[in-house]
């Protein structure tokens, strides 16, 4: 499995794309806010030939869908994406409190999923972690063969997502990644939805959010 990052718009969020040697792909959090942004994303696809399957949200916080429409409109996938999120404020409510403007209409999901939910591609197979306390509906997808683990904003290296904005519960959160992603294997590889990658062990052994309570 090869993981090409993407930070993407001036909240500095990873959207990972990823593909095996079949050149299927998918992508995960297109946060892509400006035609610069979403040139590269194609850019990239075009040159690897790659072959686009499915769009992936960890939670639809804003920063994180700002792409979903460019994904739509270029390769008619929609986003797919745990059915507790839908509750969310939209995309056209979220951005102007942090002072990003859209002109144009956000894309609703073609598909949800859930707990344990296996999505495949090519030779690849994630599994679906619901991993809730960010927000109501965040999901991490875990791929057991590459010893890899996208966490969305639950688990940052050394740090835990905000539980502030709506849907928001810290108590829930802790409880998200001490039963569900820390259970992982050590040396598992965190790829989060900002920051630096990381590992489970190095979560276990230095994450102080984690000692607390």
């Amino acid at each position: 499995m090869q993981v090409k990052t993407f930070e993407l718009n001036p909240l500095c969020v990873n959207t990972y794309l990823i593909y095996d040697e079949t050149k299927e792909a998918v992508l995960i959090d297109c946060g892509a806010s400006s035609q610069t942004e979403t040139g590269k994303i194609k850019e990239y696809i075009g040159a690897h030939h790659l072959n686009l399957k499915r769009l992936l949200n960890t939670h639809l916080h804003f920063d994180h869908i700002l792409g979903n429409r460019f994904v739509y409109d270029t390769y008619g996938l929609k986003p797919e994406y745990h059915t507790a999120e839908s509750g969310m404020p939209g995309l056209e409510l979220q951005a102007p409190s942090f002072g990003i403007s859209i002109d144009y209409q956000p894309v609703t999901a073609g598909h949800f999923i859930g707990d344990g939910d296996r999505i495949s591609f090519g030779n690849t197979v994630l599994t679906a972690i619901w991993t809730p306390g960010h927000s109501p509906g965040s999901l991490s997808f875990y791929c057991r063969e590459d010893n890899s683990v996208f966490t969305g904003d639950a688990l940052f290296r050394h740090s835990i997502g905000r539980t502030d904005l709506w849907g928001g519960d810290a108590r829930t959160l802790i409880t998200s990644i001490r039963t569900k992603l820390l259970t992982l294997p050590d040396h598992t590889k965190i790829f989060p939805g900002h920051g630096p990658a990381s590992l489970i062990n190095e979560e276990k052994n230095y994450n102080m959010y984690l000692f607390r309570g």
